[in-house]
């Protein structure tokens, strides 16, 4: 990690425990779904000095922000990150229900199980019980793991297994799922040496082969068993380079073969989405708008396959290209603008911590 890069992080974090760390979890706004995506988040960025109750608790960036904290605290030495990615770590778990899952936070979906919160959350204790070795950690993680094979399931065609997107919900199947779980299901495997836990990770893989398409691009959704909306394209370049990331974490933890092609084809497709000045794209068909964690996730596969050696291209050269954009955006607070005209959100910061190279 280059110097310039190095402060950037350190200051983003500054910003996020300032502002959204309350001493047991990240809690902060969030762009949302449905109503809020479209209309409240524009409402709540002109009318900012209203009292808008948003202090969600989600998963996903609990996750982000334990893995941060380890990385921050090797690169640092400052025991201040382990005691609170140890802290994050332990009140998740107050949070788990006893069948091993957590609720989703936003109240458009109250009542759901999210394969995304649980498993991202799970990522998150598997790093602690990494780091720490506490088997609260890794109980907690198994809990979920459970819940998923159970509760969540896959659904197969042939060869292909998709994991599902909700607990008891078989609509449809979205290839940036596949890919997060199996990264969740390579690093329990790998902590635990207990190889049944990749017993799904060939069909996910082939899953993942089969709806990649010529460009490299995994679609956002692609129909499932009940009938539900398909999108071919959502925020393509960002969504496609945190699969990118599993699947090189997934590579790097098993280093199997098999999982490189797909890899070198994300990679090609990212490329497309990356400008000369070093800003994403925000979706194909969509080249003028730009949301600044986006650049960051694709700086994040860049250096991530650079530094695994991955063939092909200096992936180096477009991370550092990437990571310049994201600097010159960074404000004097430390923190970042999501793009023009909405709040910040504190979901959408924290993966730019966690994927700096």
């Amino acid at each position: 990690m280059n110097s310039e890069v190095r402060i950037g992080a350190k200051r983003l974090y500054d910003y996020l425990a300032v502002k959204h760390w309350n001493g047991r979890a990240l809690v902060g706004p969030d762009p949302g779904i449905r109503l809020n995506y479209r209309f409240g988040r524009f409402a709540k960025s002109y009318l900012s000095l209203l009292p808008w109750k948003d202090d969600l608790y989600y998963l996903q960036a609990q996750g982000y922000w334990i893995l941060g904290n380890w990385c921050l605290g090797e690169l640092t030495g400052d025991p201040e990150h382990e005691e609170i990615a140890v802290r994050c770590s332990k009140y998740m778990i107050e949070q788990q229900g006893d069948d091993g899952s957590w609720l989703y936070p936003n109240r458009e979906w109250r009542g759901r199980v999210a394969n995304a919160e649980g498993t991202w959350g799970s990522l998150g204790l598997l790093a602690s019980y990494r780091k720490t070795g506490d088997e609260v950690f890794l109980l907690a993680a198994r809990a979920w793991h459970d819940y998923l094979v159970k509760e969540i399931g896959f659904q197969v065609e042939g060869d292909a297994w998709a994991v599902n997107y909700f607990a008891h919900r078989r609509g449809a199947r979205v290839p940036n799922n596949s890919a997060f779980v199996l990264r969740f299901l390579a690093e329990l495997a790998d902590v635990t040496g207990d190889e049944s836990h990749m017993k799904p990770c060939p069909g996910l893989l082939e899953f993942m082969r089969t709806v990649q398409k010529a460009t490299g691009e995994f679609p956002y959704s692609v129909a499932g068993e009940v009938k539900s909306k398909v999108m071919p394209h959502f925020q393509c370049y960002q969504y496609n380079a945190f699969q990118c990331l599993d699947l090189l974490r997934y590579y790097e933890l098993t280093r199997e073969a098999v999982v490189l092609p797909l890899i070198v084809k994300a990679l090609a497709f990212l490329q497309e989405g990356l400008t000369a000045d070093g800003h994403a794209r925000y979706q194909c068909g969509n080249r003028y708008r730009a949301v600044t964690y986006h650049t960051a996730a694709l700086g994040a596969a860049f250096a991530k396959a650079g530094r695994l050696g991955v063939a092909g291209y200096d992936y180096q050269m477009l991370a550092e290209r990437s990571y310049a954009s994201l600097l010159a955006q960074q404000r004097p607070d430390g923190g970042f603008p999501i793009h023009e005209g909405t709040i910040e959100s504190f979901a959408m910061a924290v993966p730019i911590l966690d994927t700096w190279p």
